[in-house]
């Protein structure tokens, strides 16, 4: 896996996908995929998510009620064709490829919930994201009742809304639950791909690829401190001093209260050094 510049077809295809406004967020993700391993495979993974929909669209017809025809959809999604949550190897790079996932029928919550999502508006069904800190479902939200989450992950398993609120307690959150429940715009879901990207990708040491990441991330978020932090921090790896310090000045600039922002500073006259000499 190598960096692709700036000029690579498909990082023009994710500006594109990603311009206002309505942004294309299966398209983008498609277009990660793309640019990272250099193999645009986005027809043939839109071509299979119209076969398993036509495939479960005859077994839909026979759906009298709103449950039923979930519980067409979960069947056919993890029963007959193995979408699961790949937790014998979480921290996969293939895992954040949605067109891996396609082929693998594994990958991480968002990855799965992403291709959900697409499946069942093919199938009928406008289904949105589920947000939450450290994991990521899906919701599909009738009139005048509680949402109906699913976690791809695990298997489709439902979560009722005590569920919710006793995982965000557990996680040290204590808002509204309802506040958690409203659906994440195409930009917080791609830079949220993006990001366990990025993660993948340093703890692989893959940091070129990482660098790319956090491109474009930046494209959705420029004003996000921690990845022109990290950023900056992995320029420095990549031998490209002066840009790595001008965005680490910039990380000073958006966060001077951050608590890491003495070692960060410390890092840059470091990198200054080798600048110098």
């Amino acid at each position: 896996m190598i960096r692709h510049p700036l000029a690579h077809p498909a990082r023009s295809a994710f500006l594109r996908a990603m311009a206002p406004p309505a942004p294309d967020i299966l398209e983008a993700a498609l277009c990660i995929a793309w640019e990272d391993q250099d193999s645009d495979r986005r027809s043939m993974t839109r071509l299979m998510l119209d076969d398993m929909a036509d495939a479960i669209s005859t077994q839909i017809e026979s759906a009298e009620t709103l449950l039923d025809h979930i519980n067409v959809i979960n069947m056919a999604f993890f029963d007959d064709l193995g979408f699961h949550g790949n937790e014998a190897n979480y921290n996969a790079i293939a895992n954040s490829y949605l067109d891996q996932v396609m082929l693998n029928r594994t990958g991480l919550p968002i990855t799965l919930s992403l291709i959900y999502i697409a499946l069942a508006r093919r199938c009928g069904l406008a289904f949105h994201g589920v947000a939450l800190p450290g994991h990521f479902m899906v919701q599909f939200r009738p009139r005048n009742a509680d949402p109906i989450i699913i976690d791809p992950f695990r298997g489709g398993k439902r979560w009722s809304m005590s569920e919710v609120a006793g995982y965000l307690h557990r996680n040290g959150q204590h808002s509204n639950v309802q506040e958690w429940l409203i659906p994440p715009t195409p930009e917080q879901i791609i830079v949220r791909v993006l990001r366990n990207l990025k993660g993948s990708l340093v703890m692989h040491g893959n940091y070129p690829a990482a660098a790319s990441a956090i491109e474009r991330i930046l494209v959705v978020e420029p004003s996000s401190a921690v990845d022109v932090r990290d950023y900056g921090l992995i320029l420095s790896r990549l031998d490209r001093p002066a840009q790595s310090i001008a965005y680490l000045e910039r990380y000073a600039h958006l966060s001077p209260q951050a608590p890491d922002l003495q070692s960060i500073r410390h890092h840059a006259k470091t990198v200054l050094g080798r600048v110098e000499n």
